[in-house]
């Protein structure tokens, strides 16, 4: 077992560390399974004989997967569905627990969508690459060419326009913000292009330099297709994606519509000891987080991408468009993980695995690819739980040795004045910076002292300590695991600093007057007065405070789109 893995289990059940949170951002035991054993329903599809691939025979494991999740349903979350692929073979399609606590209905992987939050751009991203591959739009053109009839314009804040190939590396430049506009009235839905217009953010970064993970870069992404196809997005998506991969239960149409195909799972929080359900919120940036989707459609979509674009006979994408949005597109730098188009680099940084997490109020996915293997990996809950998906991923990949195994790095001394220059405190790119929800900014933060022998100890609000060791000037990898710290540093001061395990930005030093020593009692008034906890995300009601006030800014919204 990795250390990893101890020091999740160690922690307290409900407090998300501070990697996790993040990565939801992008980015919310046994006997209870067995009280809910009706519950568990999917299919494990039958292999060729004396053909076990990757994972040696499926009923070994749907009995690992089933171990694995055993330990969550009824603790962690009340309900799951995973999704395994090798090619385009599902080696395992299989739904957890209750899809609704209040009404006991089982979750099933060919009859339950789940939100699955920002997994969802993929898709979005892959409708971009259609679009490239028709030639209808091109990824270093100024978006403004293909908004000329959109309320939409992005201002010219610099010399450098922003571009199709920006929006799916994050690298716009836009100013962060969490929200990809959450309603809890749909009444307050709006159509994309209005209300990308009314809520554009300042562009506060010169584009390409720098990821700051954008829920609005993604919608904006989705709004040119809808422009350049003359349809809604969510009508592109239906026909271009959806329906050739029979992806029968997808959807980003918000509300799902009634007579859509499968009951939409419920989301819940966590009350005490038990789960409750709670009320259904809509996301107006549907392109960015708003997908619904089976554990089965998501087989599909998988199998498209490992397929070069094509699963069976249906093609989405020609083999030399999907190499494309596979390859690397935008270099954090060489030695962590790195953004491909709308995917990233998931994992070890020598692991070429590549995914996506999605989390909305009340719903937590993550999805994997392992290109080199052939295999995908989809794990969603109906919960935006403390111990995401991913931790379940994680397992999976470890299990089947899916990345190089952590090495163990020489014990050699690292420079200790390196280890000094680089010690302080770090904020994350892709958070808000001021506003109600600076406070997540302030939860999110990196704090660096040398720890002996050019070694680093890593610590953040929530207790996550780390010791890394130096393997390159600069370059540290995390002791016992697969996690990557680089610097960049110049003239003897650094000006930036990487975590492989939080692609979606990057982190600057924050000046002494502003670290948590100094803001500790500005932070606990934020907290205090925004209804969050040590949770963070999680933190539902607080949330839904700041989406009321969302949804009565909207209804004063006009424009058009």
């Amino acid at each position: 077992m990795t250390r990893e893995r101890l020091r999740s289990r160690k922690r307290g059940k409900d407090r998300p560390t501070r990697r996790r949170f993040l990565g939801g951002l992008g980015g919310i035991g046994l006997a209870s399974l067995a009280g809910r054993a009706s519950a568990t329903i999917g299919s494990v599809p039958d292999s060729p004989p004396g053909d076990d691939g990757q994972f040696g025979a499926p009923d070994e494991l749907e009995a690992f997967v089933d171990d694995v999740l055993a330990r969550r349903i009824g603790n962690v979350t009340p309900g799951a569905s995973v999704a395994i692929v090798e090619g385009d073979t599902p080696l395992l399609t299989k739904g957890y627990g209750e899809a609704d606590v209040d009404t006991g209905v089982p979750v099933t992987a060919d009859e339950t969508p789940f939100r699955v939050g920002s997994v969802g751009k993929l898709v979005t991203y892959t409708a971009v690459m259609q679009g490239v591959e028709r030639g209808v739009v091109e990824l270093d053109e100024d978006v403004n060419t293909y908004l000329e009839d959109s309320a939409v314009t992005v201002p010219e804040t610099y010399d450098a326009p922003v571009t199709l190939r920006h929006l799916g590396t994050h690298t716009a430049g836009f100013e962060s913000a969490l929200d990809p506009e959450v309603v809890t009235d749909r009444d307050a839905l709006v159509p994309l292009g209005r209300l990308l217009a009314a809520h554009q953010p300042s562009r506060v970064r010169p584009p390409g330099e720098t990821v700051g993970y954008s829920n609005y870069g993604a919608a904006l992404a989705g709004h040119i297709v809808a422009e350049v196809h003359d349809t809604t997005f969510e009508e592109y998506v239906q026909s271009e994606l959806f329906e050739p991969l029979e992806m029968g239960h997808s959807t980003f149409a918000q509300p799902v519509p009634d007579g859509h195909p499968g009951d939409l799972a419920a989301g819940h929080t966590r009350d005490g000891e038990t789960f409750t359900t709670t009320d259904e919120v809509f996301i107006n940036m549907r392109p960015a987080g708003a997908m619904s989707a089976t554990a089965n459609d998501m087989a599909a979509f998988m199998s498209a991408h490992l397929g070069a674009g094509a699963v069976g006979d249906t093609r989405i994408l020609n083999a030399d468009t999907a190499r494309t949005m596979h390859d690397r597109h935008h270099v954090r730098h060489p030695a962590v993980t790195n953004w491909r188009y709308g995917f990233h680099e998931y994992g070890d940084p020598d692991g070429d695995l590549i995914g996506h997490s999605g989390a909305t109020i009340d719903f937590t996915s993550q999805l994997v690819l392992a290109p080199g293997h052939d295999v995908g990996i989809f794990v969603t809950y109906n919960s935006n739980s403390s111990q995401p998906p991913g931790a379940v991923v994680d397992e999976i990949i470890a299990e089947y040795d899916l990345q190089p195994s952590p090495t163990t790095v020489p014990p050699t001394p690292g420079d200790q004045e390196r280890a000094k220059r680089v010690a302080g405190e770090y904020s994350v790119t892709n958070l808000p910076q001021s506003g109600p929800l600076q406070v997540v900014e302030l939860l999110a933060r990196v704090s660096i002292e040398p720890a002996g022998n050019g070694r680093l100890l890593t610590e953040t609000l929530d207790g996550d300590a780390r010791q890394w060791i130096e393997t390159k000037p600069y370059v540290y990898r995390e002791d016992g695991g697969h996690d990557v710290l680089a610097f960049e540093v110049a003239d003897g001061d650094v000006e930036t600093m990487y975590l492989s395990s939080e692609p979606a930005g990057s982190y600057e030093p924050v000046p002494f007057h502003e670290r948590q020593l100094v803001t500790g009692s500005v932070l606990g008034t934020a907290l205090t007065g925004f209804g969050l906890s040590l949770g963070g995300w999680g933190a539902v009601e607080g949330w839904r405070r700041w989406t009321d006030r969302t949804t009565d800014s909207e209804n004063d919204t006009e424009g058009t789109g």
